[in-house]
């Protein structure tokens, strides 16, 4: 009976310990850190995959700080990041990975970014032209908001109409149906204050769950 029992308690133990790393994937907009730290609604010290979504150049580093409160951005990151994976700091679209901790973790890369950070520390914030990053002004490339695709159209037609109610500029909400998918799309939205006020509005009703695309 012991020997029965042992078994499944064996078990037990060895699927709780798997279960304590929590996945997280999520694609969304960047934004400078005047503070040189790593911020995301993770926790300090979280070893993260950051990704340039249109370039696939990645970094692997730990988060320095935690901020549940970031709204419509994804993670604020210290220039040497952007720079890092050449990041478009007009359209800083980027995907965040959690990785499972190694304590042998890449220690070089550390090193290289602490020495990096150090320069970066130095940098005079007051002296850069970093406005452009949340300004108002009109880029060659757009953002849209894609929700789904549903497939069924009562369901997509429904989802407009909610949408349609919500928002307060209802002129660029559009649908594109077309083989049985139907897509309900924001946009074409011109810059990054517009995409966060236009944002504001949708975590107010709880739609927060769309996919950015970025297009010309």
């Amino acid at each position: 009976m012991f020997k029965k029992y042992s078994y499944l308690i064996i078990l037990i133990l060895i699927f709780s310990c798997a279960s304590k790393f929590n996945y997280y994937e999520k694609v969304g907009f960047a934004k400078v850190s005047k503070s040189n730290d790593i911020i995301s609604i993770l926790p300090k010290g979280t070893l993260i995959k950051i990704s340039n979504f249109e370039n696939k150049q990645s970094l692997t580093i730990r988060t320095t700080k935690q901020d549940n409160k970031l709204n419509s951005r994804l993670a604020e990151l210290p220039l040497v990041v952007y720079n890092k994976i050449s990041l478009d700091k007009n359209f800083p679209l980027i995907q965040i990975l959690s990785v499972k901790d190694n304590k042998s973790f890449t220690a070089k890369n550390v090193k290289i970014y602490k020495e990096e950070k150090t320069v970066a520390n130095k940098v005079d914030f007051n002296k850069i032209e970093i406005q452009s990053i949340d300004s108002d002004k009109i880029y060659e490339k757009k953002i849209l908001l894609n929700f789904g695709p549903f497939y069924f159209k009562t369901y997509a037609d429904n989802f407009y109409k909610i949408l349609k109610f919500s928002l307060k500029d209802k002129s660029n909400l559009f649908k594109d149906y077309k083989d049985k998918k139907y897509l309900i799309s924001i946009g074409p939205i011109t810059n990054l204050k517009e995409f966060d006020n236009i944002y504001l509005n949708l975590s107010k009703i709880g739609l927060t769950g769309f996919n950015i695309k970025l297009v010309k």
